[in-house]
């Protein structure tokens, strides 16, 4: 093969209406459309890669596009799209450590893997050493709502065959309670629930009252987050006096972080997200760091669109330990999608577009409509 060069770098910032408003956690303002970047890396002989800006919160996704025009676009001119530690290098010295630079490092990867896997006529997984699975189960997630609302949705998320339900939570404390009571009694008390608070308790003896209260209500597979991302001694203590497991979330994003929340022994499970790792190669440290220590991992999601959803899918089917249902149906959020066909989400199976790269195609209509002029 010659020798490729970055010949061209376009960043789209588009904004995606969901079919449903997002309430989570504590969070006052319900996230009605969600912000995006589109990544286009071209080679010199005209073969392309795509990537995606993946943030819900906080909503900077417009911010991280132009981080990405103008800071990292100059710099990988010129440079070999296949020569990937490389050019990473050159993203990461740039960006320097910057809170937002997981974000931008993922969609540069992921689109320089596309790119890749396109010009080597192999799917992204390949490159990420092979199947170990022909899918991801998935599990489906419900927003705040009102208690029947919460219990009829996931009814129908079992129906259609999502393998797990997964509820947010943070509100009053009532109020979950009452949600979580509805929950199980429609789908029965044996089905385990996932609970996601979001950072919304402050105290460790409000987050422990909380938990014992719900998990009065049903089965409780674990509480996702229970207090703020820097309390590792806080979620140890939940850990330590509570029968119900721990999970790091927003504790959680880059492979430094997996150490911290490992060696602070504050979370029995990961969540672990392609867009916070910094990209597919680092999320899948963190997979392999976790199943060295015997934690269990799940890819987590911020309700991406095509591109980032593929690329998780990539990821799902080459990991060798993935015991628990994922939560990247991101496309089933929004009315529409940039990539025609997206990818396939069936029976509560999210399957790994098979063409080569990310096996994803632009939909430039969809990207003309969402798109927002800077």
């Amino acid at each position: 093969m010659n020798h490729l060069k970055i010949d061209k770098i376009e960043v789209f910032p588009i904004r995606a209406p969901r079919k449903e408003a997002a309430r989570a956690g504590n969070f006052s303002n319900p996230v009605t459309a969600s912000e995006f970047g589109v990544v286009r890396i071209l080679a010199d002989d005209g073969c392309e890669g795509l990537g995606e800006i993946s943030i819900t919160s906080p909503r900077i996704g417009f911010s991280l596009c132009h981080a990405a025009r103008s800071l990292l676009a100059p710099r990988l001119i010129g440079l070999d799209p296949l020569a990937l530690p490389q050019v990473l290098r050159v993203i990461d010295s740039t960006l320097m450590g910057e809170l937002s630079a997981p974000y931008l490092r993922a969609a540069f990867e992921m689109a320089l893997l596309d790119l890749a896997g396109r010009a080597l006529g192999v799917p992204v997984y390949q490159l990420l050493g092979g199947k170990a699975r022909e899918c991801v189960p998935l599990a489906w997630g419900i927003y705040q709502k009102s208690p029947h609302e919460m219990a009829d949705d996931a009814t129908v998320g079992l129906a259609t065959g999502f393998q797990a339900i997964k509820l947010k939570v943070g509100r009053r404390l009532a109020d979950d309670v009452e949600a979580v009571r509805a929950v199980a009694q429609a789908i029965g008390k044996d089905v385990p629930l996932r609970l996601d608070a979001n950072m919304s308790w402050r105290s460790v003896p409000q987050a422990a009252a909380a938990i014992r209260a719900l998990a009065a209500e049903g089965t409780i597979s674990w509480i996702e987050q229970p207090l703020s991302r820097l309390n590792l001694d806080g979620m140890r203590l939940l850990r330590q006096n509570s029968t119900i497991p721990i999970m790091a979330d927003e504790s959680l994003q880059t492979l430094q972080d997996a150490y911290e929340v490992a060696r602070a022994q504050a979370a029995d499970v990961f969540n672990v997200y392609v867009c916070e790792a910094g990209g597919l190669t680092a999320a899948a440290q963190i997979f392999a760091f976790a199943s060295a220590l015997d934690i269990p991992c799940i890819i987590g999601s911020q309700a991406e669109l095509g591109i980032g959803t593929a690329a998780a899918a990539h990821l799902g089917v080459a990991v060798s330990d993935l015991p628990y249902p994922c939560e990247t149906f991101g496309p089933l959020r929004y009315e529409n999608d940039v990539v025609a066909p997206g990818p396939r989400i069936e029976r509560g199976m999210l399957y790994p577009p098979e063409g080569p790269g990310l096996g994803v195609q632009l939909d430039w209509d969809t990207l003309r409509r969402w798109r927002v002029e800077e």
